[in-house]
């Protein structure tokens, strides 16, 4: 709250005391939020809530990419069209992107975003929009189903909202998000750490235990590659990672974990997944890595870059997360002992 009572004698003079109420509350519901998405939604939820706002819809994008904005929380829309949208993206050229990249403020009667942001607008007939960039991490919409702009007391306190309450917190909260994202991560390959996965394979299978639900997991060795590393060097060995990783997190779903166990192994959590599924999720892996085209695998002593993968289902295999790793490994090394560039599940030797 620090920073905002720094700023109250600058806004005291612009915005009446019922407003002033409204950015204080604000201030300390968006604050007791600790993630950033958390965040936007209680901002929009603020806006949503005061009665000179409450006409209007608000939408929340935050950067991902250097040319891609996500849609991260809405307000005013609720139901189904609000788990629809959230999540989906805008893209350089569109009217948030632009908004965005130029650091201004901007009212415009026309969208020129396309998909599903367009068809958003034209089921809940909006007619204009204002944008404002959050900081440089953001952009804050605020759609009305007329052409009429926002008067001047209304552009005060949304441009107030967002630079003295919102953009501070949200700075905090997304600053922390990725020093923590770095301590759980693998830095080559931007997967899940061995220290993060055998954390979240606990909690899955302890999860599992109180639901009657399954977990599968799957272990995955690259085949020869000491000798890849040996006769290429390491740093093609670390892209040859760097691509097994891409292509397993490509592979799985949204729930799913994927890190680097180690070295040239891998591990995927699939929650909920039957024995059978896990089989056919790893199967799918295995393909992915044989069809793909690495540098100079054709000098591999298969003639390929390859995997080989091992697979244990929880309850089914192991009692709790320790031996079902145990089970998975097993599993691993009777295919790496069995030809290699194929998938063992424990127990079907």
């Amino acid at each position: 709250m620090l920073w905002l009572n720094k700023k109250i004698g600058d806004i005291v003079t612009s915005i009446n005391p019922k407003d002033i109420a409204f950015l204080l509350a604000s201030s300390l519901e968006i604050n007791k939020a600790k993630r950033s998405r958390l965040k936007a939604q209680v901002a929009l939820d603020c806006l949503s809530a005061h009665s000179h706002f409450k006409k209007y819809l608000f939408e929340f994008y935050f950067k991902e990419r250097s040319d891609i904005l996500r849609c991260v929380a809405l307000g005013g829309i609720e139901g189904l069209l609000k788990k629809l949208y959230i999540g989906r993206s805008v893209h350089k050229g569109g009217s948030v992107y632009n908004a965005f990249s130029s650091k201004r403020v901007q009212f415009s009667t026309e969208n020129l975003d396309d998909g599903r942001r367009i068809q958003l607008l034209n089921k809940l007939g909006i007619k204009a929009s204002l944008y404002i960039p959050v900081a440089n991490f953001g952009v804050l919409v605020i759609d009305k189903t007329d052409t009429y702009k926002f008067d001047e007391y209304e552009m005060t306190v949304l441009k107030n909202f967002v630079n003295e309450v919102v953009a501070p917190s949200l700075d905090l909260a997304l600053d922390n998000e990725k020093n923590f994202g770095a301590s759980i991560r693998d830095p080559l390959t931007g997967l899940y750490n061995h220290g993060y996965f055998i954390f979240q394979l606990e909690r899955e299978v302890e999860n599992a235990k109180r639901g009657d639900n399954k977990v599968s997991l799957v272990m995955i060795d690259v085949d020869y590659f000491k000798y890849y590393n040996d006769h290429n060097g390491h740093p093609m060995g670390d892209k040859v990672l760097a691509n097994i990783g891409k292509i397993l997190r490509n592979s799985t779903r949204k729930g799913d974990i994927v890190a680097r166990y180690g070295g040239e192994e891998f591990a995927v959590i699939l929650f909920n997944a039957k024995p059978n599924d896990a089989i056919e999720k790893a199967e799918e892996f295995r393909k992915a890595i044989a069809n793909f085209k690495f540098d100079k695998e054709e000098l591999q002593p298969n003639g390929d870059l390859t995997i080989s993968l091992g697979v244990a289902n929880f309850p089914l295999h192991a009692k709790d997360h320790s031996e079902l790793v145990e089970k998975a490994d097993e599993a691993l090394y009777h295919s790496k002992n069995s030809g290699k560039n194929r998938v063992s599940v424990y127990g079907k030797y």
